[in-house]
């Protein structure tokens, strides 16, 4: 230490030295932290908003702080003083730093007690989101023009489920708005590759169809290209699996949906399975179905709660006298249906 007491040594050396300005940005919506490459998500582990912010200003310490070649230094987090508010306030996160290094065959070691400065702001995404920024609107229809209220609920329920999955993996999927209209669902959202994979999935889901357009809204001088909002319909069919429906002048049993493919129907009359495009089967009607009980087995006969007998078709279900059945009548024939519930 060239004759330099460890007070003194340590007063040109210090074994520790943090920037003067170091100051630590974090988005008061959703506690990202503002890094030179951006935003970083917080530990999905940590607790608590102390325990993130702890994280962020350690962190950033560890990154800023010089440290006395063969220095070791342990960092311990104090308090975090004041209350994290909305953009513009402050907070400050207090840590105590023993560092101890040996210095020519002498231990010298010091406590530094270091304030680090948490300015709250937001983030591109929240100011986005904050603003109403959306890039696509996902409108959801069905193939008769409206939605019952039932299936609006269906779909509302799926969408409320799905998006917070979607936004684990894109931030930008939120949904900024949505409108609830006498033909169906507009839902805003602020990414459009996530409104595409939401589409994806509705059709899956409840079967249909997904159309996409854009629309010119302005021009971005910095890119030198048009400004486009998207537009998504989706058209979801108006009967589901286990339903029956008028296809090409038969009754179809609705097998399968397609899970984003084409739908699979069994001709009751013949028992082939078709596969048609959905577009074929937008103006479907859906035949009413009813419930009765065998009164005989073969031929089956079934009584119905009018108190009309009706014979069947012969049918694959295994069923007996007294069985409580499905059935749908189609002029003067009757078909038993596999019972869905």
């Amino acid at each position: 230490m060239e004759g330099l007491c460890p007070e003194c040594y340590l007063e040109e050396n210090p074994l520790i030295e943090v920037p003067e300005d170091l100051e630590v940005e974090i988005c008061a919506q959703c506690l990202a932290v503002k890094t030179g490459l951006g935003w970083r998500e917080p530990d999905p582990e940590l607790p608590d908003v102390e325990s993130i912010l702890i994280d962020h200003a350690l962190s950033a310490l560890e990154d800023e702080m010089k440290v006395l070649p063969g220095a070791r230094v342990r960092l311990e987090p104090l308090e975090v003083k004041g209350e994290p508010g909305g953009p513009g306030s402050r907070v400050i996160v207090r840590v105590l730093a023993d560092a101890e290094a040996e210095i020519d065959d002498v231990e010298i070691s010091k406590r530094y007690l270091i304030e680090i400065p948490i300015r709250f702001s937001l983030c591109d995404r929240c100011m986005k989101h904050r603003g109403g920024y959306f890039e696509a609107i996902l409108q959801v229809r069905s193939f008769r023009g409206e939605l019952t209220e039932e299936e609006l609920e269906e779909v509302m329920e799926f969408i409320r489920d799905t998006v917070p999955k979607l936004m684990e993996k894109d931030g930008m999927a939120y949904v900024s708005d949505s409108k609830i209209l006498d033909e169906g669902l507009d839902v805003y959202m602020g990414s459009l590759a996530s409104a595409r994979k939401l589409a994806r999935l509705i059709v899956q889901r409840f079967g249909g169809t997904v159309g996409e357009s854009h629309r010119v809204v302005g021009y971005d001088h910095e890119k030198s290209r048009e400004k486009t909002k998207a537009s998504l319909s989706v058209r979801i069919p108006h009967f589901s699996k286990g339903d029956v429906i008028e296809y090409e002048g038969r009754p179809h049993l609705v097998l399968s949906l397609g899970g984003g493919g084409k739908p699979t129907l069994e001709d009751l009359r013949t028992g082939e399975t078709v596969r048609p495009d959905w577009e074929e089967l937008k103006g479907v009607r859906v035949l009413e179905t009813e419930r009765g009980v065998v009164i005989e087995e073969n031929p089956p006969r079934v009584v119905l709660p009018s108190g009309r007998v009706v014979e069947c078709h012969e049918t694959d279900e295994d069923v007996k006298v007294g069985d409580e059945v499905r059935v749908v009548v189609v002029g003067d024939e009757a078909f038993i249906l596999p019972d869905r519930g």
